[in-house]
């Protein structure tokens, strides 16, 4: 953690390649642990898959997968609950809407593997899926593949039952995104009803949102994220109406109703302009459903080291403070 405390910027870019350097010989010293746990492949949801083509995070070339599916990984816990139900956790990872993968190649090919293994380690089914990229898709593409994997989980509970898991706990799921992926969670939840949005959002206990931008208030035309995501949402009228906090502004009052207590985490070095949207979208929440968000800080961790962090013990007192409050 000494080396991220290091690093002089808070910026994304500036961050990404020093903590990945930092995390990366950490990562790898701990693969037998993360790779230990027991991990499954499944596919899940209509849609053809766009990933990334390289090893460089920053990427925004795309290509179907070769299985030409949304696939998702499932990582089992190695011990029964003590409680009798196994508590189910789906994980979505960010990347700016144009790059990500629930398996990254070498030598990041550990990145996400952590945090699955890192939960499932303490108890937790964890689902990681992949969703569709920009520019190939825009919104609401990638929220409903996450809508879609959550889906998948309520209704293939068979999937996930083991020895160890005897009684996967369908009925009480944790979400928590990263980033873009905190975006395309909460957008899941509160993107235009469907028919079964009457099986989703009962089957959800709890939302952690990591560091997400959820409006562009105030936003630089300029920076490169205000630019990625007025394609992604079909221009700046879309930046208002279909970021979450448009959403949420526009959900119907059943949705609103229906939405589970949050939970608001921040890294200490995060760039002002996410911390800022976060805290103006944990307001909202507030304002519309009546209950205030519960607010956490990643204490020494840039927008991009806490989860890499996971598994190589440490900076990981953020995940068991996840924890504690799922758990609360």
């Amino acid at each position: 953690m000494e080396t991220i405390a290091q690093i002089s910027s808070r910026e994304v870019l500036d961050v990404l390649e020093p903590t990945l350097g930092a995390f990366i010989p950490l990562l790898e010293a701990n693969r037998a642990k993360i790779q230990g746990i027991s991990r499954k492949t499944f596919k899940y949801g209509p849609t053809e898959r766009h990933q990334v083509c390289s090893c460089n995070l920053l990427t925004t070339r795309s290509y179907p997968d070769i299985n030409g599916d949304n696939q998702l990984d499932v990582y089992y816990p190695d011990t029964p609950s003590a409680t009798g139900k196994t508590q189910i956790l789906v994980w979505s990872y960010g990347g700016g809407f144009v790059t990500g993968d629930r398996q990254m190649p070498p030598p990041a090919d550990l990145a996400y593997a952590c945090v699955g293994s890192f939960f499932a380690h303490r108890g937790f089914i964890v689902i990681i899926p992949d969703y569709r990229l920009a520019p190939a898709t825009i919104f609401p593409g990638a929220a409903e593949d996450v809508r879609d994997a959550i889906l998948w989980a309520i209704k293939n509970q068979e999937h996930l039952t083991t020895p160890t898991t005897p009684s996967p706990n369908t009925a009480a799921i944790f979400l928590m995104g990263h980033s873009a992926g905190a975006i395309h969670v909460i957008s899941a939840l509160t993107i235009p009803e469907t028919p079964e949005s009457s099986v989703l959002l009962p089957s959800i206990a709890g939302v952690i949102l990591h560091a997400g931008v959820y409006d562009y208030k105030g936003f630089d035309p300029n920076h490169s994220w205000y630019n990625i995501a007025t394609q992604y949402y079909g221009g700046v009228e879309g930046l208002k109406s279909k970021a979450p906090l448009g959403l949420l502004q526009s959900a119907s009052d059943a949705t609103v109703a229906a939405l589970p207590r949050v939970l608001l985490v921040l890294g200490e070095l995060e760039p002002e302009w996410i911390s800022k949207s976060s805290d103006r979208f944990g307001k909202a929440i507030e304002a519309y459903t009546g209950k205030k968000p519960t607010s956490q800080v990643a204490k020494g961790h840039n927008h991009v080291s806490a989860n890499l962090a996971l598994a190589t013990g440490e900076g990981e007192e953020w995940a068991e403070e996840v924890i504690t409050w799922i758990r609360a």
